[in-house]
Order: C-alpha cells, then sequence, then structure tokens
C-alpha cells in the first residue's frame, strides 16, 4: 500500500515536470493603443514595429530602414522577462529593457490608412510576428500571405516568399484588410 502511494507520487511529480518544461510558442492580440497582450512560455528578447517606406502603405518586416521602434532588454537582464501575461504599449518602455530605436526620441507616429508589421523574438520558445492595419487610431490585426524582404545591393524590397516575385500593394487597401482581418 505505502509502495503504491509512492509510485503514484512519484509518477504525478514526473508527469508534473515533463508538463512545465513543455514549450509553449509565443501569441499575441493586437489591441488600442496599439498594445500587445503576450501568453507563452519563452522570454521576449527584443520587439520591433516596422512601417510602410515612403510611397508605399504595407510594411515591408525585416526591413532595417523602415524600424518605428524597437526595444530589448537593459543589460542587466539579458534574457528579457517572460512573455506570459506581458502587456506591451507601443511606445512605452517596459521595465528591464531600452529603447534601441529610435535611441533618442519618442517612438515615431503610426499613420492611419497604413500597415505595419511587428516581429517578437523570444528565447525558450518560438517567437512571433504579424501585421496591423491603422484604422482612425485603431489596431486591427491582418494577416499578409506571401510577404517576404528580398535584399539587393543594402536594400530591402518586398517580395513573393516562394516565387520572389515582386509584391504589388493592392489598390483598395480597406478591401485588403477586410477580407484579411485576423480573428483573436
Amino acid at each position: 500500500m505505502i509502495l503504491r502511494k509512492i509510485v503514484e507520487l512519484l509518477s504525478g511529480a514526473f508527469c508534473l515536470l515533463v508538463l512545465a518544461s513543455c514549450e509553449v510558442s509565443t501569441s499575441v492580440i493586437v489591441s488600442g493603443g496599439p498594445s500587445f497582450s503576450f501568453d507563452g512560455s519563452g522570454r521576449l528578447v527584443s520587439f520591433i514595429v516596422y512601417g510602410p517606406r515612403p510611397g508605399h502603405r504595407i510594411a515591408t518586416p525585416l526591413d532595417a530602414k523602415s524600424v518605428m521602434w524597437s526595444i530589448q532588454p537593459a543589460s542587466g537582464s539579458p534574457h528579457g522577462i517572460p512573455v506570459v501575461g506581458l502587456d506591451l504599449v507601443y511606445g512605452k518602455v517596459p521595465e528591464g529593457y531600452v529603447q534601441a530605436f529610435p535611441s533618442s526620441a519618442p517612438a515615431l507616429p503610426l499613420a492611419d490608412g497604413h500597415v505595419y508589421a511587428f516581429a517578437a523574438e523570444t528565447t525558450g520558445a518560438s517567437g512571433i510576428d504579424g501585421f496591423f492595419y491603422m484604422d482612425r487610431g485603431t489596431p486591427v490585426r491582418i494577416d499578409v500571405p506571401g510577404l517576404c524582404e528580398s535584399e539587393s545591393g543594402g536594400d530591402v524590397k518586398p517580395v513573393r516568399c516562394h516565387s520572389g516575385e515582386p509584391c504589388v500593394e493592392p489598390n483598395d487597401i480597406e478591401e485588403f484588410v477586410r477580407e484579411r482581418r485576423v480573428q483573436q
């Protein structure tokens, strides 16, 4: 009887240990502000928002020349803080982080009618990236399938991920957004 209880307790402890060590991918809900409410088992190592280049309405992800705002952990906490329950507001630097861009000014303003890209890099779990459209001061999370970046001569261009062909922006951005709205 005692041996059986010990085996049950050890089995239960083992199961808890296995479950506790499971990686939970990072997820995010984008809402007013914009603000980004995270969940997952990772730790935030960087967060970047990219804006469209002049003459464009859709941001190209990973375009270093299009960074609107970025943060990274302060030197005292190089691994970042856990993403679970983290609410990040655009332009407000959370405790334990420093603003990497702009280095000595407030975050650049977001314009209505434009699509912005964001990327959250994490350790301990997969990060997350995505897009949001600013509609009268309110962010709308959207999916922009197949949009990648291609570097040519030091300049990043938007291209289709699998073909490498140039990515052409839609004529009607509002219709584009309506068709690609992400349910959160």
